[in-house]
Order: structure tokens, then C-alpha cells, then sequence
């Protein structure tokens, strides 16, 4: 039962159609509801006890397993609803911003769980889940690029002290689109192949994106209009997440060149209840770049690590402030940069 408590996603993701059906602003159920629980229960139900990790279970993996079949769904049913023509504008903009939430947060950190898998069916998993949101080269530069040199300059999804949240989006997606293409270049050619041949992954990421956004063309302007802003929010809001998950930590520099190992000290941390049992324990970052393929419910609660002043829900409000985020968190940076340097 105790899996239970990670199924939180599923109760907001059924809100988006029942918001829906009440019709006019109701669509905006999920839009109004998620921060209002999100930051209210995290302050509710306070910090998680330094207990040890979950047991393995079927039951834990069956959670994101259906969570992604089920937003990529509820995607597909708002484009065919929202093309048709009886739809108010106040009901498409309430439905686009709410499918673009839950795509963002819960779809989006399920899809991150499963591309760390070791199960190519499951890395299958995620990487349908990043094509309903056109984010499929996430794969290869989250795997390949940001955790390796995540806390340095190289990681362009670490954001940097003093770096707004708006510009980070915008330097991390592109920058990742680089790197992505960089690795799966340099893969090729150890190997002998064509860069530009069937076997490259970047290659191939495009055309089954291109075949989705052709499908929903298909169904008409407003589908693609709601698809290409869903798909757009969904974006953000996961840079959104790399912006607070690492803002400011940068491993030393060692003498002899390179940088440091990445430690338990390199990630922000959230030990709030709400925000772990609604983010598969996404708030324990410090343990998932220790063990990356380590599954949500066994990543532990480690001592002495960089913790957020809220959960990562009110985090990223917070964010979307730039003066009020740095006047809360560079304090708390120089905090951590001053254990480290003793």
C-alpha cells in the first residue's frame, strides 16, 4: 500500500477531462489546482523522516508504466476535441495549459525514469513520452552529456549564479539540442557509420516527430496550435526543473585539470512529502546522480546535502521571479559554497 502515495499524478491527470466536461473556466481546473496543492500540501504535510528506501515492487513500476500511456492519451483526445469547431477559446486555453502541466511535471519525470532504465522497452517507454512533446534528443543529452559533467560550465543544464530562469530555458534547450547531436556524432564515427545514415538516433528522433506533428496537423490548426504550446510548456516546465535542481552548484577545478567528482553536495534536495510522493521522489536528486539507474522508490534521503527552501513545485514559482530567486537562494549559495571551501 505504501506505493500508493505515488499515485498522486493520476488524481491531477483525471482532473484535466473532468475540468473539461464542466466546460467555460472549469478548464482551468488543473491549472489552478496543481500549485495551490502542490505548495499547500508541501507545507501541510512538512519533511519526509530520514527513513530508508522502498522495497522493490511490481506495484512501483506499474505507476509510471501507466501514467505515460495515460497522459500521451489525454493529449491525443484534447487535440481531437479541441479541433473541433463547438470548443470556446476559454476551454482551448484552459485545456492546452492543463495538458501541458501535467505533459511537463508528471509525464515528463515519468519519462525521465524511464530513459535511466536499464530495459530497452522501457527507455521505449519514456522516449514515447518525450515524442508527445517533440523532446526525444532529452535521451541522449540527460544520459550522455548532463550526467557527466552536471555542476560544470560544459552541462548546459546547469544553471549558473545570477542566471535568470527565462534565459536558462532557452540556453539549456538549444544547448542540449548540441550537445544530443555532438554525442550521437561522436558515437557514429567511433563506430565506423555515417553520420548522417538510418542509424542515427538524432535522425530518426526527427522523423517520428515529424510524423506526430504531421498527424496532428492532419486534424486541423487549432490541433496544431494546442499541440505545438503543450509541447512547448511541457519543455519548459522540465528545464524548469534542471534550472532549481542544480542553480549555482559548480564542482572545483582540480590542479592537475578536470573537475572534481560529482557529490551528494552538487544537486538541490527537497525532503517535503507532497513534493516527493507527487514527483517519484524526484526531490532526492543528490541520491539519483549517485545511482542514475537506481528506481524512484529506493533512492535514499542522504545527510548534509543542499536542501530548497520549499518543495520544487513552490521552487519553481519562485523562479519565475528572478529578483525574489536570487534574493531567497544566493544567500543559501554562499552558504554551501562556504562549506565546501574549509
Amino acid at each position: 500500500m505504501s506505493a500508493l502515495r505515488y499515485g498522486i499524478p493520476f488524481l491531477f491527470l483525471a482532473m484535466v477531462p473532468l475540468g473539461f466536461a464542466q466546460g467555460g473556466a472549469w478548464s482551468f481546473l488543473v491549472v489552478a489546482a496543481l500549485p495551490l496543492c502542490m505548495v499547500g500540501f508541501d507545507r501541510l504535510l512538512g519533511h519526509e523522516p530520514d527513513t530508508i528506501a522502498e522495497a522493490d515492487g511490481i506495484i512501483f513500476r506499474l505507476l509510471p508504466w501507466f501514467i505515460i500511456p495515460l497522459q500521451i492519451a489525454i493529449t491525443g483526445w484534447a487535440a481531437i476535441t479541441i479541433a473541433h469547431p463547438g470548443v470556446t477559446l476559454v476551454e482551448t486555453i484552459g485545456l492546452t495549459l492543463s495538458v501541458g502541466l501535467t505533459a511537463g511535471i508528471f509525464g515528463m519525470l515519468a519519462a525521465h525514469e524511464m530513459v535511466h532504465s536499464r530495459k530497452p522497452s522501457e527507455r521505449a517507454l519514456g522516449l514515447a513520452m518525450l515524442a508527445s512533446v517533440c523532446y526525444m534528443q532529452f535521451r541522449i543529452a540527460h544520459i550522455h552529456g548532463h550526467h557527466i559533467h552536471a555542476a560544470t560550465r560544459k552541462d548546459s543544464a546547469t544553471a549558473r549564479r545570477g542566471e535568470s530562469a527565462y534565459r536558462f530555458v532557452v540556453r539549456s534547450v538549444f544547448g542540449q539540442l548540441r550537445e544530443a547531436w555532438t554525442v550521437e556524432a561522436a558515437r557514429l564515427r567511433s563506430r565506423g557509420r555515417n553520420v548522417f545514415g538510418p542509424a542515427n538516433r538524432m535522425l530518426q528522433y526527427f522523423a517520428v516527430e515529424g510524423l506526430v506533428v504531421s498527424g496532428v496537423a492532419f486534424l486541423g490548426p487549432r490541433a496544431l496550435g494546442f499541440f505545438l504550446v503543450q509541447s512547448i510548456l511541457a519543455i519548459a516546465l522540465l528545464e524548469l526543473f534542471n534550472y532549481i535542481a542544480h542553480y549555482g552548484l559548480l564542482r572545483r577545478t582540480l590542479p592537475a585539470g578536470g573537475w572534481e567528482r560529482l557529490g551528494p553536495s552538487h544537486s538541490w534536495n527537497s525532503s517535503r512529502r507532497m513534493n516527493n510522493w507527487s514527483l517519484f521522489n524526484m526531490g532526492r536528486h543528490s541520491d539519483h546522480h549517485r545511482f542514475s539507474a537506481r528506481a524512484y522508490q529506493r533512492l535514499q534521503p542522504l545527510p548534509d546535502v543542499p536542501e530548497l527552501p520549499t518543495g520544487y513545485a513552490g521552487a519553481i514559482l519562485l523562479a519565475l521571479v528572478p529578483p525574489l530567486w536570487r534574493r531567497v537562494m544566493d544567500p543559501r549559495l554562499d552558504v554551501w559554497c562556504g562549506l565546501w571551501e574549509r
